[in-house]
């Protein structure tokens, strides 16, 4: 590709201010050197701002959603479920770790449910902030922990990605000191949608995480297909210092609902209980709807199917045009526009199209999500008319 991500954080996102969004402003270290970003504030995921409402739009395509929605097995759990919502979940809860523990080649107790992966994410956060110390990573990434990490006395140390926006895995190596408490991976990575090599992510993690705990946010995980997924589940059943966060909001379309988990060892799961709202904060409608969600492959290969496909029109009808598109596991899309963030993503907005603009090294990129067949020929329609 002509165009480098590398060298520096996030800029700034632009938009989505005036549609009614707020967008965390990103304010460069100052130690920050050409080849590593030191307390880094990486770019929030938006926010609805208050009391401006969600402006009205014809493809929403900014939050990385399920447009295809819940299964409809998870929504006949939820209503047979309803009858129960005076009560709180209790088995219920190992009926879930049951099957994915049998899935991951784990032990049920290796397994702690949260109303969403971020609850876990807020947890290690906190946890392994205490006290100061470093966390490494690769830039730019998901912030949600590293931000938070940062206010409570984390170090940030964000090493640039390769040419193909994967984790510098061998830089993060080389940067391993006594002081470093954590090290942050996404697979795949979001903003970017790019996967790391199997074979490369297990053996880092064989080998740093006897040193230092490897966390590894696995939000869009089941966008690969089923054969190609890491299972790296067996580090944990080996006793290897392995965290992973998972999310039912993404393929299962449980952004609404709520429900995620973490694999680790037991010992890690009891350090970071405390610092989560625990399992009862998921409802019991929500926790059924995930058994049958879970159990729903059929819906699963469904719904990653229709992305894929929804995705491969996406980018070669941005390449016909000219365009580089970052190639994507995900759900979403990264790719450099040739206008100003702010200005591309009013006109987005107006023409009904919900998008995220952000600025990285002077560059505006567009990260879109993957809807529909019928929105992405929406936003590809606007696109069109809003780039001349």
């Amino acid at each position: 590709m002509s165009f480098s991500l590398s060298r520096r954080e996030w800029l700034r996102a632009s938009g989505l201010l005036t549609a009614g969004l707020t967008v965390g402003q990103i304010e460069p270290s100052s130690a920050a050197t050409p080849d590593e970003l030191t307390q880094v504030s990486f770019v929030d995921e938006f926010e609805l701002a208050s009391p401006p409402e969600m402006p009205k739009l014809r493809a929403r395509l900014l939050a990385n959603e399920n447009p295809l929605g819940i299964a409809p097995s998870a929504k006949e759990a939820i209503i047979k479920a309803a009858d129960s919502g005076n009560r709180y979940a209790f088995s219920e809860f190992g009926q879930l770790k049951q099957l994915i523990a049998t899935d991951e080649g784990v032990s049920a107790d290796t397994i702690m449910m949260s109303p969403g992966s971020s609850d876990i994410l807020m947890a290690a956060a906190d946890y392994y902030a205490k006290g100061g110390g470093t966390i490494l990573t690769s830039a730019i990434t998901y912030d949600d922990l590293l931000s938070r990490a940062e206010k409570f006395g984390a170090k940030i140390v964000a090493l640039p990605m390769k040419k193909d926006f994967t984790f510098d895995l061998e830089a993060i190596k080389a940067k391993l000191t006594p002081d470093v408490k954590l090290v942050y991976i996404v697979n795949p990575n979001n903003p970017t949608g790019t996967i790391l090599p199997t074979a490369e992510l297990e053996a880092f993690c064989r080998e740093v995480s006897p040193k230092v705990p490897v966390f590894i946010d696995e939000a869009y995980i089941d966008f690969y297909e089923p054969a190609e997924r890491p299972k790296l589940g067996k580090l944990v059943a080996e006793g290897k210092n392995v965290i992973l966060a998972r999310t039912f909001s993404k393929i299962h379309g449980f952004a609404g609902l709520r429900l995620g988990y973490a694999i680790a060892q037991p010992e890690v799961l009891k350090a970071l209980k405390p610092y989560t709202n625990g399992e009862f904060a998921v409802s019991i409608t929500t926790l059924m709807a995930g058994i049958a969600s879970y159990k729903d492959k059929e819906w699963q290969n469904h719904c990653r199917a229709e992305n894929a496909k929804a995705r491969t029109y996406t980018t070669k009808a941005l390449a016909d045009m000219g365009y580089e598109v970052i190639p994507s596991s995900a759900n979403f899309i990264l790719f450099p526009i040739r206008m100003k963030g702010k200005t591309f993503s009013n006109q987005m907005f107006a023409n009904g199209i919900g998008i995220q603009a952000r600025e990285f090294d002077g560059q505006p990129f567009c990260r879109v999500s993957v809807g529909t067949m019928d929105e992405m020929a929406m936003f590809i329609d606007s696109f069109k008319k809003v780039v001349g």
